[in-house]
């Protein structure tokens, strides 16, 4: 049986396969050193323990066998090795103890006081600190590169090659992924660069918006979390590029990998810029064609040459998306919404570039037909007629959306909650199963990725990381938390 033809099958073993491994990963960090006080006030469990966590479940999907080096920070960086951590790969990530990645201190706290964004992002990782500001701790990432397939990290440039941890100082079969806001050449790669600044430099803000205002900002790390995704796009073609073609067996199980040492790796240079450049569509070719005369201009909730495509409020208060281009679906929105004579059989409005000439009379009718009619009505009509439009929805309207259901697209991670106010001080804790914490993408039908744990504690393996890789001794590793090391 072909897994491709049956989606919803293929995505209910997956997530049954993930009920299973959060239930595994459930009772076991329930029974981790986490404890309620009798005022509700929570203690973490000390970083700087030396027991062993609970044991983790294997890693299972595409990427299998491959074991990652994530020294990423905040939004891009842990984008990029979350993709390679959900998808099967063993990720080790460092960070500098005491405080660990800043992603952990921002928006709502669960009652440890740690970020429920980085308890999301943070997922399917091995947590370790080490403080690259010292020698010793230097020395452990170059032992742990020996030991790993990727390492990603997205310090400004010429920050790794300045601690002596650069491409040319470490193992030649890393595939040594970078992320930074301008890439790792040019006369601006040495310039910090965070998506705010850098979806400007890329073009995106130019175009998003409108022309009589400043430009938006939409309220999510858009650059970085493209970035992320070409940082990670990037990495698994150079391990393609590596390794050549994997076997697979008969089932389609994934083989596991073990590649250390196997061929040449590469750099990977992700730049958040050229992330969102990357996004422009024919903006370059349409400049440089007309001599230099067509520029892009912002559009508001339109695009600029495409004929009907736009947001239009209905008679309840509720905006609705239309997306009438192309000729067919044209013809069949003029028919739905009444208005024949302005199908294709109208010169007028016969061509692509005829609706763009007349794009004010178009608009003026799909305008006053919505605005008649309740949104309701307005998609009902549209969907009987094959056009293509639909809500805009918020976090709350995605939470109760039956396609999301279906899809399985919110994936459960153990963790201790509260009411997530934000604040950990006045708040009243309890210890609860899981944080729901949206699926990472694309759906695999035949290896699929998955939620196994939520973002660990800071440091939280530190001592099993060190004892399996490097083969250290209690004595050994103590020795380097003294020094501070980790």
């Amino acid at each position: 049986m072909v897994t491709s033809l049956l989606p919803t099958a293929a995505r209910s073993l997956a997530l049954r396969h993930t009920q299973l491994e959060t239930k595994y990963c459930i009772t076991s960090l329930f029974s981790n050193a986490v404890s309620f006080s009798t005022n509700s006030s929570v203690e973490k469990a000390s970083s700087s323990s030396s027991s062993s966590p609970p044991p983790l479940p294997p890693p299972s999907g595409p990427l299998a066998g491959y074991k990652v080096l994530d020294l990423g920070q905040v939004v891009a960086g842990n984008f990029a090795s979350g993709l390679l951590a959900y998808f099967g790969a063993d990720v080790i990530k460092i960070e500098p103890p005491g405080r660990g990645d800043a992603l952990r201190h921002l928006r709502d706290l669960d009652p440890t006081g740690t970020s429920l964004w980085w308890r999301s992002y943070g997922r399917n990782r091995r947590c370790i600190t080490v403080d690259l500001h010292q020698e010793q701790g230097r020395e452990i990432v170059k032992k742990l590169a020996q030991n790993v397939d990727v390492i990603v990290e997205n310090f400004r440039p010429g920050v790794m090659e300045k601690w002596g941890l650069g491409p040319n100082d470490l193992p030649p079969h890393l595939i040594y992924t970078r992320i930074s806001g301008y890439g790792q050449t040019g006369p601006k790669a040495p310039l910090p660069g965070y998506a705010s600044v850098c979806e400007a430099y890329g073009g995106f803000r130019y175009v998003n918006g409108y022309a009589d205002r400043a430009p938006v900002r939409p309220n999510i790390s858009l650059g970085d979390s493209l970035a992320g995704l070409h940082a990670a796009f990037g990495a698994v073609m150079a391990l393609l590029q590596r390794d050549g073609p994997h076997s697979s067996s008969r089932n389609g199980a994934a083989v596991a990998k073990s590649a250390v040492g196997k061929g040449f790796g590469q750099v990977v240079d992700a730049a958040i810029s050229e992330s969102l450049f990357n996004m422009l569509e024919g903006c370059v070719s349409e400049y440089v064609a007309s001599g230099k005369k067509t520029i892009r201009p912002p559009s508001g909730s339109t695009i600029t040459g495409v004929v009907p495509s736009g947001c239009w409020k209905a008679k309840d208060g509720t905006y609705v998306i239309i997306g009438g281009n192309g000729n067919s679906v044209y013809n069949r929105l003029m028919t739905a919404i009444g208005h024949p004579e302005m199908g294709l059989e109208n010169p007028l409005y016969a061509t692509d570039s005829k609706r763009v000439e007349n794009e004010a009379q178009i608009v003026e009718a799909i305008e006053k037909w919505v605005a008649a009619n309740s949104s309701e009505r307005v998609m009902a009509v549209l969907n009987e007629a094959r056009v293509p439009a639909g809500p805009i929805l918020s976090i709350k309207d995605i939470m109760e959306e039956e396609q999301y259901k279906a899809r399985g697209m919110f994936e459960s991670a153990p963790l201790f909650s509260s009411n997530m106010t934000g604040s950990n001080s006045s708040s009243t804790s309890e210890m609860v199963e899981s944080v729901t914490v949206p699926a990472m993408l694309p759906v695999l039908h035949g290896t699929p990725g998955g939620t196994r744990w939520a973002g660990p504690e800071l440091g939280e393996h530190t001592d099993v990381v060190l004892r399996e890789l490097l083969g250290m001794t209690e004595a050994e590793i103590e020795e380097l938390r003294t020094l501070g090391a980790i």
